[in-house]
């Protein structure tokens, strides 16, 4: 008997031995093919004859000249005029006049824009990529990976699951308001103000675009005067899908403009919110112009990421992770590792091997074929990284590679994939953001003195650890001032649209992405009704006017009877409170 048991517990577990890795795959497969196909209910919508498209309000700016220019090769590609405060205004009153129309629009509607758009992005995938390159200076791979992956998936994410995001919640009511239903409703606020920075100038457009008129908005977004060119191609892309739809296509601008443009926009009394995507400098200054007509605002501002380096993790797949923290679209990133924290056992080893890796990298202008790594796209940003470089060397930091400008252009915004060592926490370098192609390698021995340097700056947006235990990075984790925390990977978070995405201290505050980042577009409104038709809740006399004497005493029996902790308390009471009742109707 004990033979044929254990012969058949035997053959079993080499069964579930075969069968568990064929469940995963299936399961993975099955998984895939249900996110590649989403199911989605076919819905009638309603019949709209498509529009023209015309010539949007910010095409006619009566300001300054903006000069466009490639940053990898200094070409002139032309000028676009700046808007004015005057052309602000007109922005906002076609953008309003759009948006009360858009605001009539079911959330089908809405999602199929969405996949409009996505077809839209799919079909001038290379033009798209193409403007991004010439705008920023970047390669191809960061335009495929940085501007059309992640759009694709924030429109896709927004299809599925905005409906759901912005339906009513509904909150229970107290045992006194039994007859009573809350819940809390998300409506659109109008027209949303957004400004965004050059580094991702299609996704940083879309996605702010995307979430805004989602929520039922219009959305007028200030791009950077340092990413106008590419504004031309893709304004004209947007509005041809929101035009084909029948729908208003005033009702998403991209504003041309420097300074004063992004001030008249944040003042304009028409804007009914700002999301600012920055550096802290400029956000304050947002957050004091918009105080003028009280403009509630979500700050996205800089960052001092971490990422951490245990020694029980293969020091070549950490390589791979940290090689794409630091260096990832040349570091103009708001979650680039910019300090990478690497355990002392292995620090020497690490640093000989990501110097090897930087060396057999590659940089220079898209156009002339296959780099790894492109062009900065700010010259003023290249002198900052130039003097961060230069101070924290100046104070015994250690060049391992790169530290210069590449000598290889004389035209354009060249800075090499730089490694440094021996940095210390009192350097500027590893206090103030870089926003450049930098890596800073710091040893660490133990982890109070880790988290303790990790949270030394003013920062805090997100972080990355690296470990094979994944009970030490939650720990470590929970001990950092972030908003955001990767563990064993690096700014995945981002991809995953259904979470928040934002930061705290001189990061900013406030969210994008998520139900909390498209709530964050909408006005709430609370509402109470009655639980059930036809059946009006009774007003006790107790609570009419005028108030009868025995009012007070009653209403504190009935306080006591619900909120007493005590049971012998709770029964007292109900009694008083039965008594009281009956004897003052």
């Amino acid at each position: 008997m004990f033979g044929v048991t254990f012969t058949s517990a035997f053959v079993w577990s080499i069964s579930l031995t075969e069968f568990i890795p064929k469940a995963i795959v299936l399961f993975g497969i099955f998984l895939i093919v249900k996110w590649l196909i989403p199911s989605i209910t076919p819905v009638a919508l309603p019949s709209r004859p498509p529009r023209p498209v015309g010539e949007s309000p910010s095409s006619k700016g009566t300001g300054r000249t903006i000069p466009c220019t490639s940053p990898s090769t200094g070409e002139i590609f032309g000028e676009v005029k700046a808007l004015t405060k005057d052309d602000i205004a007109k922005c906002v009153s076609s953008a309003r006049s759009a948006q009360s129309e858009w605001a009539l629009t079911s959330f089908q509607e809405r999602s199929a824009v969405m996949y409009d758009l996505i077809e839209m992005i799919l079909k001038e995938e290379k033009n798209i990529c193409q403007a991004s390159m010439n705008d920023t200076g970047k390669t191809l791979f960061e335009a495929e990976f940085g501007e059309i992956l992640t759009s694709c998936e924030k429109l896709r994410h927004l299809a599925l699951h905005g409906a759901e995001y912005l339906a009513p919640s509904y909150r229970s009511a107290p045992l006194l308001l039994g007859t009573k239903s809350g819940r809390l409703e998300y409506h659109p606020m109008g027209v949303i103000g957004v400004i965004v920075p050059w580094n991702y100038p299609f996704h940083n457009v879309l996605s702010a675009a995307a979430a805004a008129i989602y929520a039922g908005n219009a959305a007028l977004i200030k791009v950077s005067e340092w990413s106008t060119w590419s504004k031309i191609r893709f304004e004209g892309l947007i509005r041809q899908v929101l035009a084909n739809r029948g729908h208003n296509p005033d009702l998403v601008q991209l504003l041309p403009g420097y300074g004063d443009t992004g001030e008249a926009l944040v003042k304009n009394p028409g804007v009914d919110k700002i999301l600012f995507i920055g550096s802290p400098s400029t956000g304050k200054k947002v957050m004091a112009a918009a105080v003028e007509n009280l403009t509630p605002v979500i700050l996205e501002l800089g960052g001092k990421d971490p990422m951490v380096v245990y020694d029980d993790v293969p020091l070549s797949w950490a390589l791979s992770v940290v090689m794409r923290g630091c260096f990832i679209n040349n570091g103009q990133n708001c979650i680039s590792s910019e300090r990478v924290y690497v355990h002392e056992k292995i620090y020497d080893k690490f640093a000989e091997m990501i110097v090897q890796k930087v060396k057999e990298t590659s940089q220079g202008p898209p156009t002339e074929g296959h780099f790894d790594f492109g062009a900065m796209t700010m010259p003023a940003q290249v002198k900052i990284v130039e003097d961060l470089v230069n101070d924290a060397v100046e104070n015994g930091a250690k060049v391992l590679a790169g530290g210069r400008r590449n000598a290889n252009y004389s035209k354009g915004n060249w800075y090499e994939p730089t490694v440094l060592t021996n940095v210390k926490h009192t350097m500027r370098i590893v206090n103030e953001e870089v926003f450049g192609p930098v890596c800073l390698l710091l040893p660490f021995k133990d982890d109070s003195e880790l988290v303790q340097n990790i949270n030394s700056t003013v920062y805090g947006l997100g972080c990355s650890i690296l470990t094979s235990s994944l009970q030490k990075g939650e720990k470590i984790g929970h001990q950092v001032k972030s908003g955001m925390c990767t563990i064993n990977d690096y700014g995945v978070s981002y991809l995953v649209q259904g979470l928040p995405f934002g930061g705290v201290g001189d990061s900013g505050f406030g969210r994008f992405n998520g139900p909390e980042g498209l709530r964050g577009f909408c006005r709430e409104r609370t509402v109470v009704t009655d639980r059930f038709p036809k059946m009006l809740t009774p007003v006790p006399r107790l609570i009419q006017y005028p108030v009868a004497k025995q009012a007070p005493e009653i209403i504190s029996a009935a306080i006591h009877a619900i909120y007493d902790p005590s049971w012998s308390s709770k029964l007292t009471s109900i009694v008083n409170f039965v008594k009281l009742a009956v004897t003052n109707p």
